[in-house]
């Protein structure tokens, strides 16, 4: 089994000290010189104020927090945050952060007892707790939630397990959201999401359609819609066709919306037309898109780590074949997992695709795979 704590903080990027990240990197980081000067002059000499109506407030200098909707604001936060990551290690914990979205999770052994899992865990989470306080930070232990994942016949254990977080007590939760994805076993709560997310903004493009050009309607359908669907489209591998039907109908409307075609018309030319992929191949293609840049060296190491390509025991024709090797994983759940799907997508290519040096190719192929269908 694997429990997973996902930490909620109060706002993270307003509360971050200026004079404590300066010397954070300086000291952490060894930036120094004109670069610290530069990183240094970023978040200061900012103000805000408040605006009702016509009234405007005196502006206030912020001493504090660095601009969320900023390139720089996210990795300043990292650097800032940097012994979370030492405080989890320090108690032989895991865990992957993503701006101010940290994970602490922990790989439970079938002989290891839960209540020593929870007491390291419960102790790592005090130190961070602690730590924060220290560094003007806030960790919301009321919205903490802790996720097993264990096989099936293990499912009703879950129900009694429980963790101490301050002085809130944290129950197993049935599904919890990280960063933007439930994390289901079915998925079909996240797919449900999509849906109800897309249909929404279709009804509200549906309201102006006829007062916006052709172009206009691409651009609201890509920014509020397709960017749904394929936001965590790769963790969809694999799931049942059923479930994929329904997000390959919220495309569909979303095609007929942008190109005013009638419902009873064929879909396949509506979307050839502004060349939409299908929800299928476009997860398929961010799968290979992740492969190609592991095989490149451009992906995080700990995909490139999973991206093996295959070596014969003996000299044999496939060897110059540019083929992965693929894993063997258990039939319900090892299917899904990344290195498989990478390895089995990535060996059903022609070889001149395998061996290209650019991922145009690659939606070439997929394009051309289309307009055959």
């Amino acid at each position: 089994m694997t429990t997973l704590v996902p930490l909620d903080l109060s706002a993270a990027f307003d509360v971050i000290d200026h004079k404590t990240l300066q010397t954070r990197l300086e000291h952490s980081f060894g930036v120094i010189g004109s670069a610290h000067s530069w990183i240094k002059s970023y978040p200061s000499e900012r103000s805000q104020c408040v605006a009702i109506g016509m009234t405007t407030s005196e502006g206030k200098c912020l001493n504090f927090g660095v601009p969320q909707g900023s390139v720089l604001g996210p990795p300043k936060y990292c650097l800032y945050s940097k012994p979370i990551g030492a405080i989890c290690s320090r108690h032989n914990l895991l865990y992957h952060r993503y701006a101010d979205d940290t994970q602490v999770y922990m790989v439970i052994m079938p002989k290891t007892t839960w209540s020593d899992v929870a007491k390291k865990l419960e102790v790592c989470l005090a130190d961070i707790s602690t730590w924060m306080c220290a560094n003007m930070l806030k960790l919301n232990e009321e919205k903490t939630e802790l996720i097993i994942f264990n096989p099936k016949h293990l499912v009703r254990v879950n129900e009694e397990l429980q963790l101490q977080v301050g002085k809130n007590t944290v129950s197993v939760a049935s599904s919890g959201k990280n960063l933007g994805v439930y994390f289901v076993t079915s998925m079909e709560r996240q797919i449900n999401a999509i849906s109800k997310t897309c249909y929404y903004q279709i009804r509200n493009i549906g309201h102006i359609r006829w007062y916006i050009t052709l172009d206009s309607c691409k651009t609201l359908a890509h920014a509020l819609i397709t960017s749904q669907l394929d936001y965590g489209n790769a963790l969809l591998y694999g799931l049942p066709s059923t479930l994929m039907t329904q997000l390959q109908k919220v495309q569909n409307y979303s095609a007929r919306l942008v190109t005013l075609t009638h419902k009873r018309e064929h879909i396949t030319p509506v979307l050839n037309s502004p060349h939409w992929l299908p929800v299928i191949y476009r997860l398929q293609y961010k799968i290979l898109m992740y492969t190609f840049k592991a095989l490149q060296g451009t992906a995080p190491q700990y995909l490139e780590e999973l991206v093996i390509p295959y070596q014969p025991t003996k000299s044999l024709r496939s060897e110059s074949g540019a083929f992965l090797a693929v894993p063997t994983c258990g039939v319900t759940y090892g299917n899904r997992c990344f290195r498989k799907a990478a390895a089995t997508l990535w060996n059903n290519f022609p070889v001149t695709i395998r061996k290209c040096k650019t991922l145009d190719y690659i939606w070439t192929w997929y394009l051309q795979k289309e307009d055959k269908n």
